[in-house]
């Protein structure tokens, strides 16, 4: 029997506690976002930011097994989907005092989980959620087409 090398070999990633000093408007929209929501003053893009927040810890969480992230993770999905089906009705983005809560803690919750995460996973996260969200786009597209 050969020998073989036992050593794991790793991608070459910057920790995320890293990217995110050198880049810190990721952190920075996130927080303007909830302040818009709770404020009064959000847009479709505030939406999009804090989904993207939650869809990226999801599915890092997911990959990690960590429950208590993701219990907070399904909290603040209620709070989104409420939202959305506010802005649907009402046509203005809006949050309640409960829902603004879920959002000022999937913000902290996000922030403190990603700095203690290897840049790969943050990496592997982002393409997956690209992925996906691609995958969506085109099945939106064949069924409009059809």
């Amino acid at each position: 029997m050969r020998k073989q090398c036992k050593r794991k070999v790793h991608r070459l990633a910057a920790p995320t506690i890293v990217a995110m000093h050198i880049n810190p408007e990721i952190s920075i929209q996130e927080r303007i976002a909830v302040l818009s929501a709770s404020n009064g003053w959000a847009n479709t893009s505030h939406f999009n930011v804090l989904a993207d927040c939650r869809d990226m810890l999801m599915l890092a969480a997911s990959h990690k097994g960590d429950e208590e992230t993701l219990a907070v993770c399904h909290l603040s999905g209620i709070a989104l989907m409420n939202m959305k089906d506010r802005y649907a009705e009402k046509g203005k983005i809006g949050a309640t005092g409960d829902e603004i809560q879920a959002l000022h803690a999937l913000v902290d919750v996000s922030e403190d989980f990603w700095k203690r995460q290897g840049g790969g996973l943050f990496i592997d996260a982002e393409a997956s959620l690209s992925r996906a969200r691609e995958m969506c786009a085109k099945e939106a597209r064949m069924r409009r087409d059809a």
